[in-house]
């Protein structure tokens, strides 16, 4: 209860439009943060893909294709047996047939990867200038104390509108800070993903091309 009492003080304290505001932008990002969180760690991300493809590797060259494929089936939703499963249906074909089939996966791939990631760069600045204009609004409302009121109602009218200005501008860098900080991260592991995706997809092309020539 104490927890509700100081935040409804602070939203008071801060302007309670201006804070929605950024109070919005912060629930959105922390829900951008915890969807791609669980995709990246827990549903895209193939931990052990060295293992993964050595199996692969020994079910392509033993000629044992439909085996490849159901194996890549069992892993999904992760994304990469998800893009190999489209090289290995078209095993048969050329290795141009073959090299543009998985393009079009890992294309299909990267964009799931990168769904919304942009969206925490954006709600960070949009805080930021929120937070910004909170300032300005406090000041407006210092400066129209100075100017109109006097003695005792003056001090405090001045007093609200810094608070106000500092409040704003606190809450709107601190979610600021916490969107880039995660922007961060999650851009490291996007790109781990989308390069382990790319080094694999290069390796099953020339499994294949190779598997081609030994018959």
């Amino acid at each position: 209860m104490e927890i509700f009492n100081t935040l409804a003080r602070l939203f008071h304290q801060g302007g309670p439009a201006v804070m929605s505001a950024i109070f919005l932008v912060f629930v959105l990002s922390i829900i951008i943060i915890f969807e791609r969180s669980y995709r990246y760690w827990l549903q895209f991300d193939l931990t052990n893909s060295s293992a993964f493809m050595a199996a692969l590797q020994k079910l392509i060259m033993s000629n044992s294709i439909e085996n490849a494929i159901r194996l890549c089936q069992q892993a999904r939703p992760k994304l990469l047996p998800t893009v190999l499963t489209e090289g290995l249906k078209r095993a048969n074909d050329t290795t141009e047939e073959v090299s543009y089939a998985m393009e079009f996966a890992v294309l299909e791939a990267t964009e799931q990867v990168n769904r919304t990631i942009p969206l925490l760069g954006t709600a960070a600045n949009v805080a930021t200038l929120m937070g910004l204009l909170g300032t300005i609004f406090g000041l407006i409302k210092s400066f129209g104390a100075a100017a109109t009121a006097t003695g005792a109602q003056k001090q405090a009218l001045l007093a609200e509108g810094i608070s106000e200005a500092l409040t704003a501008t606190s809450f709107g860098l601190g979610t600021a800070l916490l969107c880039i900080l995660c922007h961060g991260f999650l851009t490291a592991k996007q790109t781990a993903i989308v390069n382990d995706i790319n080094q694999n997809v290069a390796r099953l092309i020339d499994l294949l091309y190779t598997r081609k020539l030994k018959q």
